[in-house]
């Protein structure tokens, strides 16, 4: 199992990865057989070329990230929060959960994208 400071190495590099739009360093952080929900409980893409598929179109949307909780980390499991910024709207929040397997690859993300979570990309949530 990957430690504590593997799996947070690794969500930091998907965030950075996520919002400088690197399709191909963003893919290489999953397993092959992974599965991404986003949002979850809408759409699942399953394997590497569904996810590469799904962030090559995301990645043409003109938004930015930034981390906005800590990392929390229990065993091969992790959460974390997004501040999303996204031309035309507010900066809202996205939580996604992580489940890595013992190579630190994530093999299952799912990730609660709710716009109405309002926050202010300096201070945080409203």
């Amino acid at each position: 199992m990957p430690s504590r400071d593997e799996i947070c190495s690794a969500i930091e590099s998907y965030v950075t990865h996520l919002g400088n739009h690197d399709v191909d360093e963003l893919v290489a952080l999953f397993a092959e057989d992974a599965v991404q929900h986003e949002p979850l409980g809408v759409t699942s893409y399953r394997g590497l070329d569904e996810i590469r598929q799904f962030d090559t179109e995301n990645a043409q949307v003109d938004f930015t990230v930034s981390l906005l909780s800590p990392i929390t980390v229990t065993g091969k499991y992790a959460a974390m929060q997004l501040c999303v910024e996204r031309a035309g709207m507010p900066a809202f929040a996205a939580t996604d959960l992580f489940e890595f397997d013992d190579a630190c690859k994530i093999v299952s993300l799912s990730a609660v994208i709710d716009p109405r979570a309002l926050v202010d990309p300096v201070q945080g949530p409203a």
